[in-house]
Parts: structure tokens; sequence; C-alpha cells
């Protein structure tokens, strides 16, 4: 933005003057264009030739576009981009000009036909490729040298079809990998499905995970590409695979999947029949996928517990009753007993969980209700632990798990107060930097760390652990970080430490060699 004075103003007065301008400018913004629609869609057969139309409308300056036909390219994470031709170009013709003026306020139409190829699979699509060819000088002629940036804008229209009177059998579709992915400290599958004929597909895939047992701990997960992994359903899950494409199916674990040994089958269907079926063996380590444990605790290998800490208050806003679930996922009944005591073992009068004792059957699960006695209140937070004892069918197994439990009276506002210990590599595992973290205060925390490593202008390594699990008082931890498998040399490491969901982090910095 340029501006001039205005004689006799104050600085103060050219200040607003000059916000005014700024603010009155951005309230004017208005598209410059609409195109509707920007996806033709049709049914047709093979050899088809069909009528589309695009409708444009102008709302300010005139514009210059030039309309091509071009082929699609699909790309690993789903999206679709404009190739720079059109394999089979007599298959698309415009009927109206392939240059195009929109004047402001204006309306006008992009028709054209398209055949189908007689070959093709159950779908097909082609693109209109729209470019703002419009001109606008950078500066006034003059004779000295002019250096300046264009921006060229382009839109991709996009013609689709699915074809009637297909055989359903159009060539094998093929899943090359598949695995467990981390993501923010969740499990995600991530599977590379690669379509290597002519004809493109419409396909649905679904995940499950098996495990050593033969059971099947998660059933039914819907995958979808990446590039719409934000879109509502039942869009997100509609797979169009383009001739000769390999796309990444990826979806979030609904429930949390614990160290084992796994199997992740993935089933590809169209809309008459499974197309491609792969499995897929899965190893979850001990410190894979943190973030799960931060949210839900497990007794027995199949007692699934939620939430994995819970917090009680009296203050504004507080929870004073708390439902804890539980999930057997086993194959066998089990009984469970809980006792709510301190953290030396012993039983306390002000916390109350409701039923005491469950029986859970194969696949069942129940809510438990936790809350404070009503005389409990008093000006000082305290702690507790629900201790989960887990008895299976027959007593063939037993286990146990410490729920923490936190009852907040005090509202005095106060600063969390830890330490921090020197980032290590573990002696066992080159790839795993531990870091040990205190809190030496009176309340519990929910730490998240982030660690950057940076070496000269390499790109950084970034790797994450806590995930807020609570840290309790006077409690100590030992956080660990996995980092990649190239990761060697001496780094710099920036250490963000987000104490509380509410807090603002810390920075700290180190130095670490990595074998």
């Amino acid at each position: 933005m340029v501006t001039t004075g205005v004689r006799g103003e104050s600085p103060a007065q050219r200040t607003a003057r000059i916000n005014t301008a700024r603010i009155n400018a951005e309230a004017s913004f208005r598209p410059t264009f609409r195109i509707d629609p920007l996806v033709f869609q049709c049914q047709a057969i093979p050899g088809q030739t069909v009528r589309f139309k695009f409708r444009l409308s102008g709302s300010q300056k005139p514009i210059d576009f030039s309309i091509q036909p071009v082929s699609l390219i699909q790309h690993r994470d789903g999206k679709v981009t404009a190739a720079e031709t059109l394999r089979d170009r007599d298959s698309v013709r415009l009927l109206s000009s392939s240059d195009l003026r929109l004047g402001g306020g204006e309306v006008q139409e992009i028709e054209g036909t398209w055949t189908l190829p007689r070959d093709s699979g159950q779908f097909v699509s082609v693109g209109l490729l729209v470019t703002d060819r419009s001109e606008e000088p950078f500066s006034k002629q003059t004779t000295q040298r002019q250096l300046g940036v264009r921006f060229v804008t382009r839109y991709l229209l996009r013609l689709e079809a699915d074809i009637r009177r297909v055989n359903s059998v159009q060539g094998e579709i093929r899943l090359t990998t598949g695995g467990l992915v981390d993501r923010d400290g969740f499990a995600h599958v991530n599977a590379l499905l690669w379509n290597p004929h002519d004809a493109g597909r419409r396909l649905r895939a679904k995940a499950r995970m098996i495990d050593a047992a033969g059971r099947v701990v998660i059933d039914e997960v819907p995958l979808g590409l990446t590039s719409r992994i934000n879109q509502p359903e039942p869009k997100r899950f509609a797979l169009a695979v383009l001739p000769r494409s390999e796309v990444t199916l990826t979806a979030a674990l609904p429930e949390p999947v614990f160290p084992g040994d796994y199997q992740l089958q993935i089933d590809v269907r169209d809309d008459s029949d499974d197309v491609a079926q792969q499995s897929f063996r899965v190893h979850v380590g001990e410190y894979d996928f943190q973030a799960q444990r931060s949210v839900v605790g497990r007794v027995l290998k199949s007692i699934q517990v939620h939430p994995s800490a819970i917090e009680l208050s009296t203050l504004r806003g507080g929870n004073r009753l708390v439902p804890l679930s539980l999930k057997n996922q086993g194959d066998k009944a089990v009984s469970i007993r809980v006792v709510a005591t301190d953290r030396n073992g012993n039983e306390v009068s002000w916390l109350r969980v409701r039923p005491e004792r469950v029986h859970l059957g194969s696949g069942a699960g129940r809510k438990l209700m936790v809350t404070m006695n009503g005389h409990a209140a008093d000006a000082q937070d305290k702690y507790a632990e629900l201790r989960l004892h887990a008895e299976s069918e027959f007593a063939t197994n037993t286990g146990s798990l410490n729920v923490p439990v936190a009852m907040l009276n005090d509202d005095r506002p106060r600063d969390p107060d830890v330490s921090l210990g020197t980032i290590e590599v573990d002696e066992n595992n080159p790839r795993i930097i531990r870091l040990q973290i205190t809190n030496h205060g009176t309340r519990h925390l929910a730490p998240h760390l982030i660690v950057t490593l940076t070496r000269g202008n390499e790109p950084p390594v970034i790797c994450e652990a806590g995930y807020h699990a609570w840290l309790l008082p006077s409690e100590s931890r030992e956080l660990r970080f996995q980092l990649p498998e190239s990761t060697t040399g001496i780094f710099k490491a920036s250490i963000h430490a987000k104490l509380n969901r509410t807090v603002d982090p810390t920075l700290t910095e180190q130095t670490i060699t990595l074998p």
C-alpha cells in the first residue's frame, strides 16, 4: 500500500486514516466470477456421446479465458491434476469458443460434447483446463529494464461418467503395501492401492485388525483417500481411482491397538463383488502410538478402561460425577472389583464408585459412576486411585490397573513447577531418546513435549511424547521419543514443553549426539 500525507494532520490522525483505508479495502472484496458446476457428472454406455455445459457468471471487471480439454493425473494422496494434453484428442469437442471473454455481470456458457471410449471401464474422467488470460501491464512504458511477477490462475473442471453395461471383471486391483503409521500419537491404517489398467474404478475399502489368537479386535474400518479425509460421509470413503494410478488408503483406528502381533486385513470392493483382499503382518511395539495410552487403559489384555484418569471438582465448571467405561474385547467372561484407595493403598472415604463389582461377558460393556462424597469438599486438592482387580472366567487369568483420581477444591492460581533432565540416547535402542520430567508442584500436570532436532540447513527432525498423560504431584516419568531410522550426528535439541492444556509452552535447548 502506498500512502500520501495530508497537510496539517498529526501522526496519530495519519495512522487512523491509513487503518480506515485498509478496513474499507478489505470490506470491499468480492469474487470476480463463478463457475457452476465444477464437476459434470453423468451415466452413459461405452461409445456414447454426451453433451456437457458449464455456466460462468461475472461480477466485476472483464476476464479473458482460454479453455483446453486435458487428461487427468491422480497422485498418491488422491488429488487430481491436469496433464498437458488430452490423450484422445477427438473425444472432447468444444461447441463454444476455446477463447472466452466474460464481462462484469455477464453470463456465458462452456458447451461441448464428450465421446466415451468403447473399451472404457466403469468410470471415466477427463478435464477442462480454464486459464485466466487477462493481461495487465506491470507499469507504464519506460526505457528502463523492468522486473515483475505475473500470476497465472487456472481452474480444473471435471467431466465424470459412470459406465453402464460393463462386465464387473475388469482386471486385477493390487494392494501393494499395508501397515499402521503414527499420526499425533494414534494409529492410522496406511495402504497403497494400484490400478494398473486403462479403466477407472469406483471402489470402497475396509480394514480389520486380527490379533495373534485369530480374534478380530477392530472390525469394519472404512478407508478413504488422504485428500478426502476431511470430507463428510459418504464422500469421505468413496474411492474413485483413475487408470494407471497408485493411491494411499487411510483411516484412523477407532479403538486403541496395544503391543503385540497382528494381521491387518484390507478388503476392496466395487458395487458387485470383491476386487482385492490382502493381509499384512503388523507388529505394535511397547512405545508405539503413545497418545492412546493417555486416553484408554487396559487390564488383562482384553478389558479397555476409559478414561485413563478422572478429574472431579467442586470448582466452577468442574464435574462432581464422571462415568468410567469398561469394555470386554476378549472371548471369555471377566469379573472386576473396584476399590478406591489413596496412593499408599489405604481406602478413602471421600470417593465413591457404583457399582463396585461387575461381571462382563465376551463383547459386553458397562459404565461405573465415580463421584465424591457430599462431605468431601475442603480447601485442599485430594488424590486417590481406583484399583481395578480383574479375574477371567474359571480364574485362569488375573490382572489389575490403577486409575488416578483428582478432586480439585483449591481455586488459587498456581504456576507449574517442573524440572527436565538431560536428553539421552536409549542404550538398548539408538532410535529412541529419553527425557526425565518431574512434577514438584501440588497439582497434577498433563504434559506434552515436542523435541525439534536441527543441524545447519538440514530439515528439522520433530518427535513428540507425553500426549497429556497425567503427571501426579511429586511424580517423575521418563518420556521416550522415537526417531527416524536415518537420524545420526550432533544436533541442537529444542524442547517445547506444554505442561497443561491451558498453559503456554516453555522452551529449553540442549545438544545431543546420535550414533
